[in-house]
């Protein structure tokens, strides 16, 4: 109780009392969305929680937040959005605060000459799109949780979007950011098309989970926006593998669909009722965007792909579905009817993406599907789609849903079934352990078997620009006891 009015008050001068948030009540409504998910339906209190939500809204303010934290050994958790797919908002000890830049939330500058725009941390994702939009343009980044992600967190994480594979990853689209060390020191990295003075820095911001840097202003590139030049196709295949067969066919000519969907029967059943499939059978679908000529030819070169396949074409109706309802989950994640449907239930539900090349990624979603049902017995529900392709590979994004026998053990029961997928997909040599959500504190457990080698550097990078440890602990780097 001392340290927490200690904190608080010395915070207090820096933002004024009104933006140190430190009501028990208070911090447990502003807990992390996703965090805790399960325990949350039933009330379950937290092991941990943070001394205060300290709401910033400047740069300057960030800087003094981090000066004072670092100096007196206070643990911070930045957040903007607030969402926090994989822990990475956890508060793991009793002397962390919740530093809070959502309000950061301009855009300082949209720039159609050069096809930039720059945006603060706090900034929503959807906002950005909106008014990206009404100028003729778009962020090209349309992640499913795009209506309560902002931009900070998406550097943050290394996002990807739905249109990934025409546009590009976040590490495509960023140009240049601003950040705050955890010393208080203030950083730019000017927003070129391209340099070659030495290693790219903006990859020291992009992934690090807020573990050794609070990102504040990000510069991001903007692309023409033509919604009414789409084509769209979707189609039926006989088994999975075809599927996979016939994306790689399409990525290695050179075509780039903005989106590209393949599912598995489980999952179509899962998502999709009006598509049905015959046991073996698997559901695919494409889009094609960018000028009307451009989106043309690749529409009728991935038809014509597809049919090498012997896929059979469906028309457009799921594909439509698709678009209508691709954002649903954040109007119902984290609210009283997911908590009611959990204790109704017993039975959380959720999705896990991995990554791998080509030759790997059929044998890693064969592997997945027979071996994780008899290693997990409390799975009730297991399928997967593919929705991110590259010229050398795929990722699979498992859906599953589970039983939980113990609500207050449900954390330590999801985290069994996330690292039991793990160990399969790192037997394989270009299998990757995560592909877009970060790895937060719910994979950290695997980081050093997924990096091998070059953990060490990853090590070292925290130990230079976080010498006390006091940014997200537990986050990216395990702690000690882990």
């Amino acid at each position: 109780m001392e340290l927490k009015k200690q904190v608080t008050g010395s915070l207090a001068k820096i933002v004024g009392e009104n933006n140190v948030i430190y009501d028990k009540d208070a911090l447990a409504a502003s807990d992390p969305i996703m965090v805790r998910m399960y325990e949350k339906a039933y009330a379950i209190p937290s092991p941990y929680q943070a001394l205060c939500c300290v709401k910033a809204h400047t740069e300057n303010e960030i800087s003094e937040i981090l000066k004072y934290c670092n100096e007196n050994d206070i643990h911070v958790i930045g957040r903007t959005g607030g969402s926090s797919s994989e822990d990475q908002l956890l508060v793991v000890d009793d002397r962390t605060i919740y530093l809070d830049a959502s309000e950061m939330n301009k855009i300082v500058k949209i720039d159609p000459v050069n096809m930039v725009a720059t945006v603060q941390c706090g900034l929503s994702m959807e906002t950005f799109e909106q008014e990206a939009n009404k100028a003729g343009l778009t962020t090209g980044h349309c992640p499913q949780s795009r209506p309560l992600a902002s931009v900070g967190g998406l550097v943050a994480t290394r996002s990807i979007g739905q249109f990934s594979t025409y546009y590009g990853g976040i590490e495509d689209l960023l140009c240049g950011a601003r950040a705050v060390l955890a010393t208080g020191h203030i950083m730019e990295i000017r927003p070129v098309p391209r340099r070659s003075a030495g290693p790219d820095l903006r990859h020291l911001l992009l992934g690090s989970e807020g573990a050794w840097a609070f990102i504040t202003e990000a510069t991001v590139k903007l692309f023409p926006y033509h919604p009414e030049d789409m084509w769209k196709g979707g189609y039926i295949v006989k088994d999975f593998q075809t599927g996979i067969d016939c994306i790689r066919d399409i990525m290695v000519q050179g075509y780039k669909p903005a989106v590209v969907r393949l599912y598995d029967k489980a999952d179509v059943d899962e998502n999709y009722g009006s598509v049905k499939l015959k046991d073996s059978e698997a559901f695919m679908f494409f889009t094609a965007e960018g000028p009307k000529e451009m989106a043309r030819i690749t529409g009728e070169a991935i038809d014509r792909t597809a049919k090498i396949y012997d896929a059979q074409y469906i028309g457009t109706a799921a594909v439509d579905h698709w678009f209508e309802t691709k954002n649903n989950v954040c109007k119902v994640i984290g609210t009283e009817y997911d908590y009611r449907r959990f204790r109704e239930t017993g039975v959380y539900n959720s999705t896990i993406e991995i990554c791998a090349n080509w030759e790997d990624i059929g044998k890693i979603y064969e592997d997945a599907i027979s071996m994780l049902p008899e290693k997990v017995p409390a799975l009730t529900m297991l399928g997967g789609h593919v929705s991110h392709s590259y010229m050398n590979g795929t990722n699979v994004y498992f859906v599953y849903a589970m039983k939980i026998e113990d609500p207050e053990n449900a954390t330590s029961e999801i985290r069994g079934f996330i690292h039991t997928l793990c160990d399969i997909v790192l037997k394989y040599p270009s299998g990757t352990i995560v592909h877009h959500h970060g790895v937060g504190k719910v994979r950290v457990a695997k980081i050093k078997e997924e990096l091998g080698s070059s953990f060490e550097m990853l090590q070292t990078i925290k130990e230079a620009f976080d010498p006390n440890g006091i940014m997200n602990p537990g986050c990216l780097v395990p702690l000690e006891k882990e």
